[in-house]
């Protein structure tokens, strides 16, 4: 609020508006100043000037602070405004009063209590529009940070839909149940069920912001085994996930994307087998990694939305631990794992 375009402006507006009312209540009748009213007038305008500009500079300061959470920002401003209050005060009150008065003291007292309580009345008035002001940007990020999120996330599930539910994925796994249905009956109808498995999870993944891990991997082991199934020889996948990760939560549907990327932009053959590795080593985060041999012509622009969306949704979440990493062999994606029972975890709410 300190610093609106046009604040030079209202700086006057509101000493005089503050200088008349003081002149109509006929202030100076009952109350000697010792000063000519176009001198206290100015005096007016230069405490509610300082008053202001210090408030500014101030804010300025704060600005540049990581102050969590809100309201104590709000709490070291209006503390900060308050010396600034007295000093301007003092320091505009006690020339005038030494110019217009006398040098005594005690002829001093009541202008400046007076002059103190009319500052300390504007500084009141300046930092409730300013808190007010604070208040209502901060709900209008907030605001804006619920829509990212929430476009986020619907990027996320499209492109997790668009990764299943295309013709070719569509045409690649039932020509594979074609080749079953001849080949092996009772195959085919356990393909029939992973494949239900995978659409059906997909489906109700936008009812969790989060998801258990042990639970993720009950449907990853469905869609793996759809994968295992068309590529055989040439796709090799290796789960490898202590206990202690299996209770924590991430974000329905990534392991399955990152696992679609490595799947989507390698080459797949028996000759040149792709290895894709889902692991948890330290207990705070999963790692998806995979050898590297990327399909002459490709692109990737699904790949950069996907690893996008899954990152974005977790800096919303307050984990911003996603990495990514590519060496001349190896290509992975680390997430963090999410523990809703952690002292002060801010994402409790979401179990």
């Amino acid at each position: 609020m300190f610093h609106i375009r046009y604040r030079f402006g209202f700086m006057f507006l509101l000493g005089a508006y503050s200088f008349l009312n003081t002149l109509l209540l006929e202030t100076f009748a009952y109350y000697h100043f010792g000063a000519d009213q176009f001198v206290i007038f100015l005096l007016f305008l230069g405490v509610t000037a300082g008053i202001w500009e210090g408030n500014r500079i101030w804010d300025n300061w704060l600005s540049t602070r990581d102050i969590e959470p809100f309201w104590k920002r709000i709490g070291y401003h209006l503390a900060g405004s308050v010396i600034i209050t007295a000093l301007v005060t003092f320091m505009l009150g006690i020339p005038t009063a030494y110019y217009s008065l006398s040098t005594d003291w005690s002829e001093w007292k009541l202008p400046l209590k007076l002059l103190l309580m009319f500052c300390f009345r504007v500084n009141l008035f300046l930092n409730t529009i300013h808190v007010i002001f604070l208040y209502m940007k901060k709900l209008e990020e907030s605001h804006k940070q619920l829509e990212t999120y929430k476009r986020t996330t619907s990027q996320a599930q499209l492109q997790s839909l668009r990764n299943q539910v295309n013709p070719h994925f569509l045409f690649n796994n039932l020509s594979v149940l074609t080749a079953l249905i001849a080949q092996d009956t009772a195959a085919s109808v356990e393909f029939v069920r992973q494949f239900s498995n995978v659409y059906r999870y997909i489906l109700k993944s936008d009812e969790k912001e989060l998801i258990e891990l042990r639970e993720e991997l009950k449907f990853i082991d469905s869609y793996l085994y759809l994968l295992k199934t068309r590529f055989e020889a040439g796709l090799s996948i290796e789960v490898d996930i202590s206990e202690g990760c299996l209770s924590a939560y991430i974000l329905p549907v990534s392991i399955q994307m990152l696992v679609e990327n490595a799947v989507k932009h390698n080459i797949i053959s028996k000759g040149k087998p792709l290895r894709i590795e889902i692991f948890c080593l330290d207990n705070e985060s999963i790692t998806v990694r995979n050898n590297l041999q990327k399909k002459i012509i490709e692109d990737d622009r699904s790949t950069r939305l996907g690893l996008t969306n899954i990152a974005k949704r977790y800096d919303f979440l307050g984990h911003h631990g996603v990495t990514v990493s590519q060496t001349d062999q190896f290509f992975s994606v680390t997430i963090p794992l999410i523990r809703l029972n952690a002292p002060h975890n801010n994402l409790a709410y979401y179990d």
